[in-house]
């Protein structure tokens, strides 16, 4: 055998080893960079994959997060009363998206589970300038009213409104309002605007509106009237009391990445609840900054921080000003297991989880809300498992709503928000000739 001809035929074997190499190496530092700064033809790629994922997953292309697997305790039944002695009756509304129908809306049951009526909650009619992708529509903030109307938010769209209950257009609002929608105990609204065309600028602003008109009543600058004016503000939020912001003009799939605050909800403590908090005043405001962990009370005049706390919840949503004098923060506890509520003591600190019996346990990484009823149980809405469910004091599993698509009973659809109303609320109940529950 010709021992140096075969080693002369072989020369070529370590080229191509290094030419693979750095082509694998080229192709992996180019994945990086249109992840890292999606330029062309990120979104392409982007949406390829995320097309065959949706079709590994579920057989047919749905945009991400609009459906998921259901977890295995999950009830079958679209509404489930697992304790009826341990109901509170009244009204249940949910808003998700609605397979049948294409499209989001929103369902309202009785205490047995009984469909009542059903809103459709149409953007398309809020915002002349085009309809935004499919994926993008989703309604976050939900409000209903007495009269059968619901208000309602977008925080990927351009504007809000108010429906009424045939789903047409009562009044409309041009802005980026998003997130959590809570109503004050004057019957006015409070939600977030982002000011840098997208909810996950820097420029964000408090903003009370009239719920009749859609009129702005006062509007809270996050920058101008809380962080620029306080050093202490300030050293909360992460940033110089001088820090410099611009409007952001990053290429709208990239705004997330800047995202420095991520406000969700601001909730106004009333004259009624007051007395339960004595360390505050009626009008103070109760944020939630979820990129810093941070829930904070706000003196409702001069903007100052009067309570505040860096967890332990870890990207909350929906902190409330609770019946008995806590502070409740739903603790998405995102990446870390599963989620709960953390109630805190704002005069001595103390906080405590609310317990939860395993078939009660609930898994949702980002959005949600919760409410407490007034026998003690609490209703608490898990978007990243398309349900709700509403625990007794000790944990127990009185209900559940599963938002279950036409088709595919292991999975679950999207539900955004979740509200619980005593009986006599609506003084007629929420009806239109033109469409049935």
């Amino acid at each position: 055998m010709d021992t140096g001809r075969a080693v002369k035929d072989r020369r070529w074997l370590l080229p191509l080893v290094c030419a693979i190499f750095l082509a694998g190496a080229l192709g992996a530092a180019f994945g990086v960079a249109l992840a890292r700064f999606q330029i062309w033809p990120w979104r392409h790629v982007d949406e390829w994959m995320g097309a065959a994922k949706s079709l590994r997953e579920f057989g047919a292309i749905i945009p991400e997060g609009r459906r998921m697997r259901a977890p295995g305790q999950a009830s079958r039944e679209r509404f489930k009363v697992h304790d009826p002695a341990r109901m509170q009756g009244g009204y249940y509304a949910f808003a998700g998206w609605d397979d049948a129908g294409g499209r989001y809306a929103a369902w309202l049951y009785d205490a047995s589970g009984k469909p009542l009526h059903r809103w459709t909650l149409d953007y398309r009619l809020l915002d002349d300038r085009g309809v935004l992708e499919a994926e993008d529509d989703a309604p976050h903030g939900f409000v209903v009213l007495p009269d059968g109307s619901v208000v309602v938010n977008f925080d990927k769209g351009f504007a809000m409104g108010r429906f009424d209950a045939c789903g047409d257009v009562v009044w409309k609002k041009d802005g980026i309002f998003h997130h959590l929608i809570s109503q004050a105990e004057d019957g006015n609204l409070w939600s977030w605007r982002g000011d840098d065309a997208s909810a996950y600028g820097h420029y964000q602003y408090m903003e009370k509106f009239d719920v009749e008109t859609g009129a702005e009543i006062r509007s809270i600058g996050l920058i101008e009237d809380v962080l620029s004016a306080d050093a202490q503000a300030a050293a909360l939020l992460g940033v110089e009391p001088d820090a410099e912001f611009k409007k952001l003009d990053a290429a709208p799939a990239r705004r997330r990445s800047v995202d420095l605050f991520h406000p969700n909800d601001v909730e106004e403590l009333g004259p009624g609840l007051a007395p339960r908090f004595p360390m505050f005043a009626p009008g103070d405001l109760l944020v939630s900054i979820r990129r810093m962990n941070l829930v904070a009370v706000l003196d409702g005049t001069d903007y100052h921080f009067k309570w505040w706390s860096h967890g332990p919840w870890i990207s909350q949503h929906d902190p409330d000003f609770a019946p008995d004098g806590f502070i409740s923060v739903y603790d998405n506890n995102t990446d870390r297991g599963p989620s709960g509520i953390i109630r805190a003591d704002p005069t001595t600190r103390a906080v405590s989880e609310l317990p939860a019996a395993a078939d009660a346990a609930w898994r949702s990484p980002y959005m949600g809300v919760h409410q407490y009823l007034p026998n003690g149980n609490v209703l608490i809405v898990s978007p990243g498992e398309g349900r709700a469910i509403e625990r007794s004091p000790a944990g127990d599993l009185v209900m559940e709503f599963n938002n279950v698509p036409t088709q595919g009973s292991e999975f679950n659809d999207h539900v955004e928000n979740g509200v619980w109303l005593p009986d006599g609320y609506f003084p007629t109940l929420p009806a239109c000739g033109r469409r049935s529950p």
